[in-house]
C-alpha cells in the first residue's frame, strides 16, 4: 500500500472545509480528481443518507464527477468526507465500505469548534495508513 504524499492547494482545502461546514451536522462528502498524486479538482457530492455518522454519494453526481475528471484527462485521486462528531481516522464502516483502495481519503473532523483533517489510504484487509499532505500553488 502506497503512502506517498498527496499534493493539493490551500484553495482545495478551503473548498472542502466550506463544503463540510455547509453540510454540518451531517457528513459532507466529495471527490478529488487530478493527475498522479496532485489534486486539480474538488467536487462536492450530495450525501444521500443525510446522516451525521454515514455517507453515501449521490450516484448521478458521482458519475458526473467521474466524467468531468476523465474528460480532462485526469483520474480519481481521492475521496473526502467529514466526521462531524469524531473520530479523526477512518471508521469501521469507512474501512469496510471502501471500494477504491488506491484512493486517498481525507477525513475532516470537528473538534472544539474547529475543523481539522488527515489523509489516509484505506485497505479492507490492512486497515488504514496515514498519508502526508503537501501544499502546492494553484
Amino acid at each position: 500500500m502506497s503512502s506517498r504524499k498527496l499534493s493539493l492547494s490551500s484553495e482545495h482545502l478551503e473548498e472542502m472545509q466550506r463544503h463540510v461546514e455547509d453540510c454540518y451536522p451531517e457528513e459532507g462528502c466529495g471527490i478529488l480528481g487530478g493527475f498522479a498524486d496532485r489534486v486539480a479538482w474538488v467536487i462536492p457530492i450530495m450525501n444521500m443518507l443525510h446522516s451525521s455518522t454515514r455517507f453515501q454519494m449521490d450516484p448521478r453526481e458521482q458519475i458526473d464527477a467521474f466524467l468531468k475528471i476523465e474528460d480532462a484527462g485526469g483520474k480519481l485521486i481521492g475521496i473526502y468526507h467529514s466526521h462531524p462528531n469524531g473520530p479523526e481516522f477512518p471508521s469501521e464502516s469507512d474501512v469496510r465500505e471502501s471500494a477504491i483502495p488506491e484512493a486517498v481519503h481525507i477525513i475532516w473532523h470537528h473538534l472544539d469548534e474547529e475543523w481539522n483533517y488527515q489523509a489516509y489510504r484505506i485497505d479492507p484487509v490492512v486497515g488504514f495508513v496515514a498519508v502526508g499532505i503537501s501544499l502546492h500553488r494553484p
